[in-house]
């Protein structure tokens, strides 16, 4: 008798921890389609499906969203759609689970160069999914924790959020030909 007791039980322990696993590789995977669908719509400056995967806090603070995607396109209407040399997310750093939502940081790179200048970047985007792990909305804090509360005041203070690195350089012209 305790010989069939322990089989189920011992079955139970043995992939109770693969479950766990299974949840992040999940949850990862659904964060990285999400970030690339995000980073795209920048790229292509599809502002409507950019603002699906920016966090509901940055619509509101914009007065919704049709004033952040009014917003947008006026501000990147004088920036050239080849000034992004890259714009796409990079390594996820960690995710959480809290009582309410799971939390994530994923690092953005970029390279912009424009004016004269290039920017290479990486800053971290925090993610946040309310249906456990399926759809994920985002927004950069530039590694400040208070900006970071300010757009959202429940964040956990387990979430690591690592500074942001950048680099600004003058891009030489090519040089002159001699006739």
């Amino acid at each position: 008798m305790i010989k069939h007791l322990f089989i189920p039980v011992l079955f139970i322990f043995s992939f109770g921890p693969s479950h766990a696993q299974f949840d992040t590789i999940f949850a990862k995977t659904n964060i990285r389609h999400c970030a690339d669908s995000m980073t795209t719509a920048l790229k292509t400056r599809n502002w409507e499906q950019y603002a699906r995967y920016v966090h509901p806090a940055m619509i509101g603070s914009m007065n919704g969203k049709a004033e952040f995607i009014r917003y947008m396109t006026e501000n990147y209407a004088q920036i050239p759609v080849t000034a992004f040399k890259q714009y796409e997310p990079g390594k996820i750093l960690q995710v959480i689970k809290t009582a309410g939502d799971l939390q994530a940081v994923i690092e953005l790179k970029s390279i912009f160069e424009w004016e004269g200048q290039r920017i290479a970047s990486t800053t971290s985007m925090i993610a946040q999914s309310w249906d456990g792990g399926l759809f994920w909305t985002f927004f950069v804090s530039d590694g400040d924790r208070e900006i970071a509360k300010l757009i959202k005041p429940d964040i956990s203070d387990d979430l690591i959020i690592p500074k942001k690195k950048e680099s600004i350089e003058p891009i030489n012209p090519p040089p002159k030909k001699n006739n």
